[in-house]
């Protein structure tokens, strides 16, 4: 269970590094008029593409792991993977309004995009860089965010594919736990009333037996 948000860890990593080159690019690059607008749409466009591939392949991954958790097995898992994560699924993910973020992807991309051109137009210098780091700080959180939607959204969608009616909230018993998560631990939900998670949120949900 723990092993598909290390992965998801892994991928924010690498999309962030990416994100860093590619904004790095703009610092260095001829920023003026015309090319301040294609450079940035470039860099933003380019960056929500690698977004969408590793959102697609982990929420497959994640979408085949609930399944062996709620004890499908492993080519039945897959199998039903292949029907339920799509580049249509992440699409849709993308299109919905989040209830962790409260917008919905892209035209929140479009704006800080939108930002960061406005920002460029008229910062000069060094200043220009500060607006550079401060729109991938925001565009890398936001990224890194529906890594971890994917992960879910997907984990949840297996869940009830398998009939699963209760699931466990699980934080990740360390010193990060936050005072709203921390009383959940070990709570079990009806799948359709778990609580709504909170920005940048680690704990885990896993299949569990109706409370008696």
């Amino acid at each position: 269970m723990k092993d598909i948000y290390e992965r998801a860890d892994k991928a924010i990593q690498e999309m962030n590094r990416e994100n860093l080159k590619a904004f790095d690019l703009l610092k260095v690059s001829n920023l003026d008029g015309l090319h301040i607008v294609q450079m940035v749409m470039r860099t933003y466009r380019q960056s929500e593409e690698l977004a969408r591939r590793k959102y697609y392949e982990i929420a497959f991954e994640a979408y085949v792991t609930a399944l062996m958790e709620a004890d499908v097995q492993v080519k039945e898992a897959h199998a039903k993977a292949e029907e339920a994560i799509s580049n249509d699924w992440v699409d849709e993910m993308l299109e919905e309004t989040d209830f962790v973020t409260l917008y919905r992807f892209v035209p929140e991309a479009v704006r800080k995009r939108d930002r960061l051109i406005e920002a460029l137009a008229v910062a000069e210098g060094q200043s220009r860089d500060g607006e550079i780091e401060k729109a991938l700080r925001y565009w890398s959180r936001q990224v890194g965010q529906y890594c971890l939607n994917a992960v879910d959204y997907a984990r949840m969608d297996a869940f009830e594919d398998a009939g699963v009616k209760w699931v466990e909230w699980i934080t990740q018993h360390d010193e990060r736990v936050c005072d709203e998560c921390y009383p959940r631990d070990g709570q079990v939900y009806r799948i359709d009333e778990v609580p709504t998670r909170h920005y940048g949120c680690r704990c885990v949900l896993a299949p569990a037996e109706e409370p008696v």
